[in-house]
């Protein structure tokens, strides 16, 4: 007589699973750090607020400015580039910190235009604590059964 040998197979080891797609993962996050960047270069061969050192506040309606600079310089630039690369320049760390401390706002020339709120502030720094507590955070790893 023989034993059975049709025995329930076990689920693959959840970690061999997801250890191939980890390098893919950092592969993914490095491209679109790229492409961010790109954004934003782009944005700073227009315009010189973007080409500084570091960070500094934008004045508030600069992308409207920004776009009409652009259609009327005729550059080579669209809408959706532009507003791609200020939503990049605006949601970095460095950015958040450069409104923490108030002060003057700056148009695209780099001249001041505006000031920094305290709402504005206050909202600089949740944004940064929201970032901090996300990195902070464990995953919860599951349990193999």
């Amino acid at each position: 007589m023989q034993a059975n040998t049709s025995a329930p197979k076990s689920a693959p080891d959840k970690t061999q699973q997801e250890a191939p797609q980890q390098p893919q993962k950092k592969n993914k996050a490095e491209a679109h750090a790229k492409k961010r960047k790109r954004r934003t270069d782009r944005i700073a061969q227009h315009w010189p607020v973007f080409s500084l050192l570091g960070a500094r506040s934008l004045a508030i309606g600069i992308r409207e400015q920004m776009i009409a600079d652009a259609e009327a310089r005729e550059l080579d630039i669209t809408v959706s580039h532009i507003k791609q690369g200020l939503y990049d320049y605006i949601n970095r760390v460095v950015y958040l910190k450069a409104l923490i401390p108030g002060g003057s706002r700056f148009d695209m020339t780099g001249q001041p235009n505006g000031e920094v709120t305290p709402e504005q502030q206050q909202d600089a720094q949740r944004k940064l604590d929201k970032r901090d507590s996300a990195k902070t955070a464990q995953p919860v790893n599951e349990v193999s059964r």
